[in-house]
C-alpha cells in the first residue's frame, strides 16, 4: 500500500475518533446527592451517579438499582439496573441550595421513611504524580482522626472516579477513610488516558505518598483496593510503597493475553463447544498475538485465517466476544485500518498497554496480606485460572485469602439471563460487607469502634 493511502486512512481514523468522542462524551455527572444516608430503620443507602442525570443506590444487602429522575429532586427505580417497571423505590431529596441535602424521603414496598445524610466530610484536592496533577477526593468518617484509609484503584473505564465511585462512602460510613482519584487522562486529571500498568501503579503509589502528608490519616494504616484492571495495578503499586493490606475485587492473576483468551473460551463454553473449537480459535489468536504483542508482520496470514473462520460452526459464538478475536471478527474496519490503529496505539516511548505483563511474580514478591474476591460466573476475568495461581502462592507461604461468590458475574453482580443477555439485579449478598470487614480487621485492633450492623465474614488475624 502506498504511503499516500496510509496517510488517508490515518486521517480518516483520526477524524472518526474525534467525531466519536464528541458524540459520545459524557455530560457532567449530577453529584449533588453523592453520599451515604441512614434510613430510619437503620439501613445504610449509598448513592452516586450512574450516568448523566441517572443515579444508582446500593444497600449493604447487595440490593442495587438505577434511580431515574422524575423531577428536580425526585427519582424512581425499578428492580435491578435495567428495569424501569414496576417502580419499587421512590426517592425525594431535601433541597440542596445551601449545600448537600440533609436527607431524603425513601418510599418502597415496605412503606415510607426518612433518611439522614451521614456526615462524612469530603476533602477535594490534587496530588502530583511525576509531572502530572491528578484530581482526588478524600472522604472521611465521622469523628476525629487520624483514620485508616483505603485508596481505590480504578478499573479500565474512562469515567471520572471522583464523581462516580461509591467505594469511599462505603468505607467512610464504617470508619475507614476512602481516597478516590481520577486516573490520568480522565475527569479532572492531567495526562493521557492509557492502560499502562507501570505508569498507573506510579499514580497509585503517588496517592499513598500524598495521604501520608494528610493530618487526618494514620500513615501506618493505608490500604490499596483494586477493582478489575486495578487488580493488576494495586499489587504492582504495593511493590513501590508500603501499605497495610491489599483488597482485590474481580482482578486477574494472568496477563492481559490470558484475560483476552478467556473471553472467547468462555463464549465457546457457553455455546456448548469443546476443546477442538478452542484449539482452532487459539490458532487464530496466536497469529493475532504475534502481530499485536511481538510486532511480527503476519497480517496477510491473519486475513486468510479470519476469512476461513467465517465458515466454522463456532464463528457466531466468538464473533464480538470480549477478546481480540471477538474484535477482529466484529469490527467494520478493514485490516489495513486496524494496522494503522495498532501503530497509533503503540507509537512513542511508553506503550498504551503491556499485554504481556505477568502479575504472578509481582504478587509472589509481596509479604502484604491480600484478599482476592471473585465471581464464579465471571465472563470477563478467568476466575478459576486466577485462583489456581493464587493457591500456588498460598502453598508457598504468601499471606493470601480468596473468596468466591459462585453465581456472581464481573463486579460480583447477580444476574438473570435470557437470550444470552444478562440483566443485573444487584451485588451478591455479603460482598459489600466483606470488603469493609477486611479493611476494618486489617487496620488493627482498637482502631475502629465495633459496629453491630457490620457482618463478620472473615476470621480475625
Amino acid at each position: 500500500m502506498s504511503k499516500r493511502r496510509w496517510i488517508v486512512i490515518l486521517a480518516l481514523l483520526v477524524a472518526a475518533g474525534v467525531t466519536y468522542r464528541l458524540l459520545t462524551r459524557e455530560p457532567d455527572f449530577d453529584t449533588r446527592f453523592n453520599g451515604a444516608y441512614r434510613l430510619a430503620d437503620g439501613r445504610l443507602v449509598i448513592i452516586t451517579p450512574r450516568e448523566a442525570d441517572t443515579l444508582r443506590y446500593r444497600l449493604m444487602t447487595g440490593e442495587s438499582a438505577a434511580l431515574r429522575p422524575t423531577g428536580e429532586r425526585t427519582f424512581e427505580a425499578g428492580p435491578g439496573w435495567s428495569d424501569e417497571e414496576p417502580v419499587t423505590v421512590t426517592v425525594s431529596f431535601d433541597p440542596v441550595d445551601a449545600g448537600p441535602p440533609a436527607g431524603l424521603s425513601w418510599r418502597s414496598t415496605e412503606g415510607e421513611q426518612r433518611g439522614v445524610r451521614v456526615d462524612l466530610p469530603e476533602v477535594a484536592g490534587n496530588f502530583a504524580s511525576g509531572e502530572l496533577e491528578l484530581r482526588a477526593k478524600l472522604v472521611l468518617p465521622e469523628g476525629t482522626g487520624p483514620f485508616p484509609v483505603a485508596v481505590f484503584v480504578h478499573g479500565s473505564g474512562s469515567e471520572s472516579a471522583v464523581d462516580t465511585y461509591y467505594n469511599p462512602y462505603l468505607t467512610a460510613a464504617h470508619g475507614i477513610a476512602g481516597l478516590v482519584y481520577d486516573k490520568r487522562g480522565t475527569g479532572g486529571s492531567e495526562g493521557e488516558y492509557n492502560q499502562n500498568f507501570h505508569l498507573l501503579s506510579d499514580d497509585a503509589a503517588a496517592a499513598v505518598a500524598w495521604l501520608r502528608t494528610r493530618p487526618e490519616i494514620d500513615p501506618g494504616n493505608i490500604h490499596l483496593a483494586g477493582y478489575s484492571q486495578g487488580g493488576w495495578i494495586a499489587p504492582l503499586a504495593a511493590t513501590k510503597t508500603d501499605v497495610k493490606s491489599l483488597l482485590i475485587c474481580y482482578g486477574p492473576m494472568v496477563p492481559i493475553t490470558g484475560e483476552d483468551r478467556w473471553g472467547y473460551v468462555y463464549a465457546l463454553q457457553q455455546a456448548g463447544f469443546g476443546a477442538d473449537a478452542v484449539r482452532e480459535v487459539d490458532a487464530i489468536n496466536a497469529i493475532g498475538s504475534a502481530i499485536f504483542d511481538h510486532g511480527e508482520d503476519r497480517w496477510a496470514e491473519l486475513g486468510r485465517a479470519l476469512a476461513a473462520a467465517e465458515e466454522a460452526d463456532w464463528y457466531e459464538a466468538v464473533h464480538g466476544s470480549d477478546s481480540m478475536v471477538g474484535f477482529l471478527t466484529e469490527t467494520w474496519l478493514p485490516l489495513p485500518a486496524v494496522r494503522v490503529w495498532l501503530w497509533w496505539r503503540t507509537r512513542g516511548d511508553e506503550p498504551f498497554v503491556d499485554r504481556l505483563y505477568d502479575p504472578v511474580p509481582t504478587v509472589a514478591s509481596l509479604e502484604t496480606p491480600s484478599l482476592w474476591i471473585f465471581g464464579g460466573a465471571d465472563s470477563s476475568m478467568p476466575s478459576d485460572w486466577s485462583i489456581d495461581e493464587l493457591e500456588k502462592l498460598q502453598a508457598a507461604g504468601r499471606p493470601i485469602t480468596t473468596k468466591v461468590f459462585p453465581e456472581a458475574e464481573h463486579g460480583i453482580l447477580l444476574f438473570e439471563e435470557a437470550d444470552g443477555e444478562r440483566d443485573y439485579r444487584g451485588y451478591a449478598p455479603g460482598y459489600l460487607s466483606l470488603q469493609v470487614d477486611w479493611l476494618r480487621r486489617r487496620s488493627g485492633p482498637g482502631r475502629i469502634d465495633d459496629d453491630s450492623s457490620q457482618a463478620r465474614l472473615l476470621p480475625a488475624g
